[in-house]
């Protein structure tokens, strides 16, 4: 059928009393837009699709193209226009620091795939996009060869080829388990994954013999062992952690009746023994694993998985600290787990404001809490794995009292006055209120391992705010002191003061040590045409130096904080453990610097810091200690060659030394360590020295002048 409109109405067609359907069509479609055709013929077109009227008569293709969108010539849209490209100019700015604008855009536009800067060498890389190509990264996280790679099994306690209850040493992933980008080990699988030598040659472990001190342990009298390691429980380790409540355990330990929870209180009861035994041993002693080994029946039998109370709480968050000192991390982060949430489930993180119980076993449900806290907390930043603790909006629990022990007890009806000054609890307080503050900056740091060094200066600000909230008494000492003080802080004390320092430093150096290893990669590079020993381009961004900067300076503190400690304090295995900790990640940033700008004009100041870092490794006062052995050969094998050969008194059984290369090492003296002292309680006792004679004879010693320390430490008959 014909549509067209009849030739007798053409002319009718626009008249208003004519009532044609095609005019109508054309009346309802007004706002659609003419054929291509039509339009260029500048003719009226009919609008109708997909053929027009005039596009058919003259068989025409019919093509209806899009309205062109134009912008409106306004003032309001040309200050838009004109921002935006501000923006972008500045962008492109940060992107090319100090090259011409001009240039760069000619060169992107001349070669779009592949984005350079023509004239910074040092421009700041951390704003370029992931997928470019000559992008130099740290490898942060190193990843096993098989799909099982991460699994781990943690039988022996040793410490093993580079492996440590730290994370500092587990270069290779491999039956280590997964430690993440803030892990302690970054730095050196960073100096590994660009080529430097950390192959440290495996020292055979000591091999097992006679268990002597299980035949000490069988043959001493019944309960003075025990009583022995939980005074050296509470005195060096309690002081730091204050979990349990003293005169409460030693009533249980010394009425069986009191004791709750059945073998829950075994597990703790163990493990406080075990804890006490490591604290005044050292590395060739193993008393401590007998009580260990002991709390791990009891929780084969105490059905953990099916029970829960503050007893096994308290036992297990112990535990869990203890196999990390033993060079078990994953094992004490599965323990570590276990307490956070039986805590949880004991309602431990609420603070239940009308229950009515005593004010001490309030505070002791407080006090377990934010011990749980902070040893989740720091078990994750230092294996550089989330956190997963509750939200701090779901923690209504209350901190606790800065209270002498004394002050509260099972019959206190009026909550005591805080003290002015420090308690043991002082500690506790100020770690969990680190941990509160910093838990979120540290969340940013592992969930964007990427930040802008605008960004990650902005991270240090919680850091500060809690630093500054400190009392007087746990803050840094104004250095130098004018004098001698004429009243030291205990020993105790000035561990926890010092912990707290060197654990905001530590922070603050993981902050901007990615900005430190992205520089660093980027001259390590191959193909980097700023190779070591290369200077600094002056257009260099100044927000990543100040990165470089603060990351030494931090470093800087750390190290010259514990050579102050070793200098003036009672060295603890406890302190020694901690300071070690710190020490090592503190000593790798100066190498880090002098490895990969070593013509620099501070590369002097740099060694020196190396070499304080060195000389605390071998401080007499660290007798044994295997770890701060490993840390010394890791150190001078990244400076090698020459690598000075270990001191004497830090090889460990098993070790070898070459004769040839001793005789040309030369040791500087060094001032006798503090030891700690011990009560001679135990061998005071008239029927322990009669327990001891057939030994005594056995290995032909002479145990008159053996001290507790000495007993705990004599070697394993082999």
């Amino acid at each position: 059928m014909d549509t067209s409109c009849p030739s007798h109405c053409k002319r009718l067609c626009f008249s208003a009393d004519h009532d044609c359907r095609f005019m109508m069509t054309s009346t309802r479609d007004s706002h659609s837009f003419a054929c291509d055709e039509c339009r260029l013929r500048k003719s009226r077109c009919s609008k109708e699709r997909p053929v027009c009227l005039q596009c058919r008569q003259l068989n025409k293709e019919c093509v209806y193209s899009p309205k062109v969108s134009r912008s409106p010539l306004t003032r309001q849209h040309l200050t838009h226009v004109e921002d935006r490209l501000h923006s972008f100019e500045t962008a492109l700015g940060r992107l090319f620091p100090g090259g011409d604008l001009d240039a760069t855009l000619r060169s992107l536009l001349q070669n779009p795939e592949v984005p350079r800067a023509p004239s910074s060498k040092s421009s700041s890389r951390h704003s370029t996009p992931k997928h470019e190509p000559e992008r130099a990264e740290p490898a942060p996280e190193a990843l096993p060869q098989q799909a099982d790679g991460f699994d781990w099994a943690e039988k022996e306690i040793t410490l093993g080829d580079l492996t440590d209850g730290m994370a500092a040493l587990s270069i290779k992933p491999e039956g280590a388990g997964y430690f993440g980008a803030s892990s302690s080990v970054v730095p050196l699988r960073a100096l590994f994954d660009h080529g430097f030598d950390l192959n440290i040659p495996v020292r055979s472990a000591r091999s097992g013999g006679v268990p002597l001190k299980a035949q000490l342990l069988e043959s001493a009298p019944s309960g003075l062992i025990e009583q022995a390691f939980i005074d050296a429980f509470f005195l060096n380790y309690h002081t730091s952690y204050p979990f349990i409540h003293e005169p409460t355990f030693r009533m249980q330990f010394n009425d069986p009746s009191l004791r709750p929870h059945g073998n829950a209180w075994h597990i703790l009861l163990n493990t406080i023994l075990a804890l006490g035994a490591w604290c005044i041993g050292d590395d060739s002693s193993d008393l401590d694993i007998t009580f260990y080994q002991e709390a791990r029946g009891y929780l084969q039998q105490a059905s953990v998985f099916e029970t829960g109370n503050l007893t096994l709480v308290q036992g297990l968050l112990l535990l869990s600290n203890y196999a990390q000192k033993r060079n078990k991390p994953n094992t004490g982060w599965n323990y570590l787990g276990l307490a956070v949430r039986m805590a949880m489930s004991l309602g431990l993180h609420k603070e239940f404001p009308g229950w009515k119980i005593s004010l001490l076993q309030r505070e002791i449900r407080r006090r377990l809490w934010w011990g749980v806290f902070i040893f989740d907390s720091g078990a994750a930043k230092t294996f550089g794995r989330p956190i997963l603790l509750p939200e701090d909006s779901v923690m209504d629990a209350k901190q606790v009292r800065n209270i002498h022990e004394e002050d509260l007890t099972p019959t206190t009806t009026t909550l005591p006055a805080e003290s002015p000054g420090p308690t043991i609890y002082s500690g506790l307080i100020a770690q969990a209120s680190f941990h509160l503050l910093t838990n979120n900056v540290y969340q940013r740091l592992i969930s964007s391992p990427s930040l802008t060094p605008e960004d990650t200066l902005n991270l240090q600000k919680p850091i500060e705010e809690w630093y500054n909230s400190l009392p007087s008494y746990l803050q840094h000492p104004q250095l130098p002191l004018p004098m001698q003080p004429t009243n030291p802080d205990p020993d105790s004390l000035a561990l926890v003061r010092n912990r707290l320092l060197w654990r905001n430093w530590n922070l603050t150096i993981l902050i901007y040590r990615p900005i430190l290893l992205r520089w660093a990669a980027r001259r390590w590079a191959p193909l980097s045409g700023s190779g070591p020993g290369t200077p600094d381009s002056g257009s260099e961004d100044p927000f990543e130096t100040e990165c470089r900067f603060r990351c030494l300076q931090n470093a800087r503190l750390t190290i010259s904080s514990i050579s102050e400690y070793m200098a003036n304090h009672m060295c603890t295995r406890l302190g020694a453990w901690y300071m070690l900790y710190f020490l090592f990640q503190a000593g790798l940033i100066p190498i880090v610097f002098l490895m990969t700008d070593p013509s620099n004009p501070e590369a002097a100041s740099w060694l020196q810091d190396i070499e304080t870092t060195k000389s605390l490794l071998t401080n007499p006062s660290l007798g044994t200690n295997r770890f701060a052995t490993r840390c010394f050969e890791v150190i001078n094998r990244l400076l090698g060659p020459p690598t000075p050969s270990v001191p004497q008194g830090l090889l460990t059984d098993g070790d070898q030394l070459d004769p040839q290369q001793h005789q040309h090492q030369h040791i500087a003296p060094q001032p006798l360590p503090n030891m700690m002292p011990f009560s001679e309680q135990l061998f005071s006792d008239p029927e322990f020295g009669g327990s001891l004679f057939p030994v005594e004879q056995h290995l032909q010693m002479n145990t008159g002048s053996m001290d507790f320390s000495e007993w705990v430490n004599f070697p394993a008959a082999e």
